[in-house]
């Protein structure tokens, strides 16, 4: 029998270096491949998303790995080993070796603790812009935020709000709907990409929801994947029996950060004001399924992509932004993607059985092109970026709140998991599933 396996390399290395030399930059000399492409120059990050998807196409392939996510070097080398893996491997074969790797350990450990969602609320900003309005606000030709990305309007902070007040309206609109009280509230997770000061929105939470004194605060972050970092938190918290009541609170008021003169319109534009707010509670079998349980949490970085987004305040007080719009949007939506698929194989659960997908929204567009490539009804993904901007942290918040809305009160054997998923800066993702 003849050996196919020279073969096949000799392929495989054809399909690498000529997706390699297609992405280099103007005038660079064709790389050794030990070299890493990143950190040489020889590559930006777009060049490189550029690259995986043409090792993908080429190679007939639907989930080609990002060898970075693995900890390998972004190099030639590294390109065709994971493609050599990738093609002799099926893809669950392939999720659970990168399982023993060590990338995917963020499962919760097993504890007859029950973790349940009994409560949920937001608060967005009072105003109402056009995106007409926003586009003549930063300048831009008519149509730019409508027909790219998918905006129809945005919600707005007005004089009289801002963090807290927003994030006041949502704890609220939480307890009232888990029929809590603030004092039963053990402790306070926190999560907002735009406030800056001390003390901390946490702590400032804490005063003007009056919670009492045995009321622990934290504040994480993480941005657009605030949610999620501060759900797994309090879910940990709840299944190791430190807590009983946790309230998590998200709340962004970009209108005052991304204002027009600070930053280019055709990201500034996109952000809206708003805050989320959920109550966790430890339950048991007895709750007989009444509310939606925490099942399941994944996180990490894809570090390969950090300079696609970096945002950062300059010595004059203005924001310094780097952002590669086009880079940035085909990798969270491929992130998205595979956060789903991961998802599915972990719990069990299949995305056609779901009630609603609660993701972040970048924008309008890139949830349409997700339920495309995902295959699934646009309708599963709640509306929030097309009517009230991209919410950062809240983003995610807003949608869950809204999913939960729609499906918690129905009967068990009605409803189906809702998947969670996000990406932040620095490609951070994260993603989890209720049941």
């Amino acid at each position: 029998m003849t050996d196919s396996r020279p073969a096949a390399r000799s392929r495989n290395r054809e399909i690498v270096v000529e997706s390699v030399r297609r992405a280099l930059r103007a005038n660079r000399p064709f790389p050794p491949d030990d070299e890493g492409l990143l950190e040489s120059g020889a590559l930006d990050s777009m060049g490189w998303v550029a690259v995986l998807e043409s090792i993908e196409e080429a190679a007939g392939l639907s989930d080609f790995l990002d060898p970075a996510e693995n900890g390998e070097p972004c190099s030639i080398a590294s390109l065709i080993s994971t493609l050599e893996r990738t093609s002799v491997i099926d893809r669950g074969e392939i999720q659970e070796e990168i399982i023993a790797a060590g990338e995917s350990l963020s499962a919760p450990t097993a504890s007859p603790a029950l973790v349940e969602i009994s409560g949920w609320g937001m608060g967005l900003g009072s105003q109402r812009v056009d995106v007409a309005a926003i586009e003549r606000e930063y300048n831009l030709a008519a149509g730019t935020l409508r027909e790219r990305a998918g905006i129809e309007s945005v919600a707005r902070a007005g004089e009289a709000e801002d963090e807290l007040s927003l994030a006041v309206k949502a704890s609220e609109e939480a307890l009232r709907a888990a029929s809590s009280h603030i004092g039963e509230i053990d402790w306070l997770i926190t999560t907002s990409e735009t406030f800056v000061g001390f003390p901390s929105f946490g702590s400032l939470l804490h005063t003007r929801l009056l919670a009492r004194g045995t009321c622990g605060v934290l504040d994480v972050g993480g941005a657009c994947i605030g949610l999620l970092n501060a759900l797994s938190v309090a879910n940990s918290l709840l299944r190791g029996g430190t807590a009983s009541r946790v309230l998590i609170t998200t709340a962004e008021v970009h209108s005052r950060r991304l204002a027009p003169g600070c930053v280019a319109g055709e990201f500034g534009g996109l952000f809206g004001d708003g805050a989320s707010a959920f109550i966790l509670s430890r339950g048991d079998e007895r709750s007989n399924g009444r509310h939606y349980r925490v099942r399941d949490f994944q996180f990490g970085c894809s570090g390969s992509f950090s300079s696609a987004l970096a945002v950062g305040m300059r010595a004059d007080g203005q924001v310094a932004l780097e952002f590669r719009g086009e880079a940035l949007a085909r990798a969270a939506l491929a992130r998205l993607e595979k956060i789903i698929s991961s998802l599915e194989r972990r719990t069990g659960f299949s995305r056609n059985a779901a009630s609603s997908f609660a993701t972040h929204q970048p924008n309008p567009r890139i949830i349409e092109m997700l339920a495309r490539q995902a295959n699934l009804p646009l309708e599963k993904f709640p509306v929030v970026a097309r009517t009230f901007g991209n919410l950062g942290s809240s983003t995610c918040g807003v949608a869950l709140s809204l999913a939960l809305g729609e499906h918690a009160r129905k009967p068990a054997e009605q409803r189906g998991p809702i998947f969670l998923a996000a990406v932040g800066p620095g490609m951070l993702w994260g993603g989890g599933v209720l049941c």
